[in-house]
């Protein structure tokens, strides 16, 4: 998009349009609504020195105050220029200049309203995760539920630091029956929204946060934080079809995940759970697949191959 608005003559008519206008253009444009902001400012802030001012300032108030609006943060929202400390009784004079803080502009209280979702998306997929992985306290819908009350609002469909993403990190689950999951799974994509077509991506790194308002480096891009990857992806239908879970694949599908999106990971054998099998780049019916032989290469039973010849069969179709 950049080198599309690259001339002049394009700049100029972007700059003309109103701030609702152009609201509704990278309402469009950005993956989810917690993106609208970042990508005001890497796809315009460096177009020109015209357009790196009025988002650095008030002329464009209403612009950011929209995309602001787009966090639903709002109840948990303080902008920074509140935050000074309560006035202490003088024991000396004055100063004859005071050290007031400056008032924050549009685009500075719009960030700190971003920096307040993405800690409370960060806390929320700490907490799922040791449920995820625990024995002892595993997950169930209704932790999950109360997670999400907690620490409402996040963004469900962003990728934390380490790579992650709460779908997948449900669809990983362990110590809890293939029922359990896919009721958690219907609450993420029915009730929160959840897309079923972002991936987890390993090795990704705090930096896409701030590449994100102050533009791409050599190793981060402003997609990265939502879309594209930093590392090896994995999407939820391939961990459903490897881990032969065949009611949330049709959960998955019903809502439009794509099957022949490619993932990389390692998951252990049912028959022989002290083997591991690693795929590349792998579609979730492939994965099933090769999971299914090296299944019956470990002497299966015939029973326990139901899941994933459910999960071949969907998949099939």
């Amino acid at each position: 998009m950049s080198d599309a608005m690259s001339d002049g003559a394009s700049d100029d008519a972007l700059i003309r349009l109103p701030d609702d206008i152009l609201h509704e253009v990278f309402t469009f444009i950005a993956s989810t609504p917690s993106q609208v902001g970042p990508c005001l400012c890497w796809c315009l802030r460096d177009l020109s020195n015209e357009w790196k001012v009025a988002l650095d300032s008030e002329a464009r108030k209403d612009l950011w105050s929209l995309a602001t609006r787009d966090l639903d943060a709002t109840n948990t929202f303080v902008a920074v220029s509140e935050l000074r400390p309560t006035k202490q009784p003088r024991t000396t004079p004055p100063p004859r200049r005071s050290n007031r803080l400056k008032p924050t502009t549009p685009k500075e209280n719009y960030i700190h309203s971003y920096n307040l979702l993405l800690s409370r998306t960060e806390s929320a997929s700490i907490q799922i995760a040791e449920h995820v992985y625990s024995s002892k306290n595993s997950l169930s819908k209704a932790k999950l539920q109360r997670i999400l009350k907690d620490y409402h609002p996040v963004a469900i469909n962003q990728r934390v630091r380490t790579g992650g993403t709460i779908l997948v990190d449900v669809c990983r689950a362990r110590h809890i029956t293939e029922r359990v999951i896919l009721a958690c799974c219907a609450l993420l994509i029915a009730e929160y929204g959840c897309n079923p077509n972002v991936p987890s991506a390993e090795f990704a790194t705090s930096e896409v946060k701030r590449a994100a308002f102050y533009g791409p480096s050599a190793s981060t891009s402003l997609t990265t934080c939502s879309t594209s990857t930093i590392g090896r992806e994995l999407y939820p239908i391939v961990i459903a079809s490897a881990r032969g879970m065949p009611t949330v694949v049709e959960l998955l599908l019903e809502y439009g995940a794509n099957k022949e999106a490619k993932g990389t990971s390692s998951f252990k054998l049912y028959s022989n759970p002290k083997k591991t099998i690693k795929g590349v780049d792998l579609t979730a019916l492939e994965f099933a697949r090769k999971m299914k032989d090296a299944e019956i290469a470990n002497n299966i039973r015939r029973a326990d191959l139901r899941g994933l010849n459910k999960v071949i069969a969907l998949l099939e179709r």
